[in-house]
């Protein structure tokens, strides 16, 4: 019809939690509960003014607080609702949460082996492994899509859920599922296109220039 305006896409924008105490002290941190650095909270500040000229209309967040607390500061003084799913938590560390990774590695373990290697097989003693993390984000993902037709939506995760849903998207094989880097804060996009989900944007970072870490 003339003059009509086309509908936008269905947009899902990714980001990764603010730095931790965790991510500064080099442990394992899954389904545990971590504090915000003050260097976190800078850098989800420096997302809030990336985000100002996004239409953003829902957020959903993991069921922790550093990614609740990463929204609320990336969302101030804006009229979005806030959801938080368990379905977008971090992988679940098992044995080895809240343990520095120096110390797994030490210890030489099979499966830390199995990890530094790429092998498919690995999997965190009592814990999950990336296949499980990445069906469970993947439902979580196309949930989304389908609660929220022509709308923008920000999804505050972690760091390797976020790899599990971006290498899915892309049908990564297992064993290259860390084949690219999820920055604290940084800010990775996909979009509905013919019901499908297609990634628009990896790890945009600029927004968090000076405030990188070698280990974010």
């Amino acid at each position: 019809m003339p003059g009509s305006q086309r509908k936008p896409p269905t947009r899902v924008i990714l980001t990764r939690h603010g730095q931790t105490e965790s991510n500064r002290d080099g442990l394992f941190c899954g389904h545990s509960e971590t504090a915000l650095t003050d260097r976190g909270r800078e850098q989800a500040r420096a997302l809030a003014r990336r985000l100002e000229s996004e239409p953003v209309t829902a957020c959903y967040t993991s069921d922790y607080t550093r990614a609740i607390e990463t929204a609320a500061i990336a969302l101030a003084g804006r009229d979005v609702r806030h959801a938080a799913d368990a379905a977008l938590r971090e992988i679940h560390y098992g044995d080895w949460e809240l343990r520095k990774e120096r110390a797994v590695a030490r210890e030489g373990s099979e499966q830390y082996r199995l990890l530094r290697a790429e092998d498919p097989a690995w999997h965190p003693p009592g814990g999950e492994s990336l296949p499980m993390v990445r069906e469970r984000m993947a439902a979580m993902l196309a949930r989304i899509i389908k609660r929220h037709p022509h709308e923008t939506v920000l999804v505050v995760s972690h760091g390797t859920a976020i790899h599990c849903l971006v290498a899915e998207v892309l049908g990564i094989a297992p064993t290259h599922v860390f084949r690219f880097h999820v920055a604290n804060c940084g800010l990775s996009a996909v979009q509905a296109v013919g019901g499908r989900p297609v990634l628009v944007t990896l790890n945009e970072t600029r927004h968090l220039l000076g405030l990188e870490t070698p280990s974010d």
